[in-house]
């Protein structure tokens, strides 16, 4: 009987880690990744968009511009994802904070979707910043939960599993984003 609880103990432990893993630090890491792949595509998006605004096509280095600012807002958008993780981990718990953290993949998903339609590149800036958010919530809630969730003698290992998610996450964003 004994071994049977440690059997399903074990395989809970493992599924909360995945699900953390995935929903969370997985994400860090693709996105860190991903973001060189789709320049070109981003790039003429943004100087189409702004050729329907304005009838004239925007200079090189302002797109480039924009172009480093959709990449920029995702670290920002990380700092102020760090230094919401802590009150939001009192406040609301560890499990809580990552569900609540999940709305802002919701929105970027949305509003990345969506930005095409209207022909906002706008609304990838915004995207990219709530990504950011929840990037930096997870990197600092996540182990938090796991490291609490694990019994003691697993403890150490169990929180830095979100270590080898952001690393997996990097590398499939790289993988994915060769041509």
């Amino acid at each position: 009987m004994r071994s049977l609880q440690r059997l399903i103990q074990g395989s809970v432990l493992l599924l909360t880690i995945c699900a953390a893993g995935i929903g969370g630090t997985f994400q860090f890491g693709y996105n860190l990744s991903i973001i060189s792949a789709p320049m070109l595509p981003i790039q003429e998006f943004i100087n189409e968009t702004w050729q329907v605004r304005t009838g004239q096509p925007l200079p090189d280095h302002l797109v480039l511009l924009v172009w480093s600012l959709i990449v920029s807002l995702y670290p920002l958008g990380g700092l102020f994802g760090a230094l919401l993780a802590g009150p939001l981990a009192i406040i609301l718990g560890r499990k809580k904070s990552l569900l609540l953290n999940n709305i802002f993949v919701v929105a970027t998903v949305t509003l990345f979707g969506f930005s095409h339609r209207p022909g906002s590149f706008e609304m990838v800036m915004l995207g990219r910043l709530l990504l950011g958010v929840s990037a930096g919530v997870s990197m600092n809630v996540q182990p938090m939960y796991l490291g609490e969730s694990a019994p003691k003698e697993l403890r150490g290992a169990v929180a830095m599993t979100s270590v080898i998610f952001t690393a997996l996450g990097i590398v499939i964003g790289q993988v994915v984003g060769l041509r």
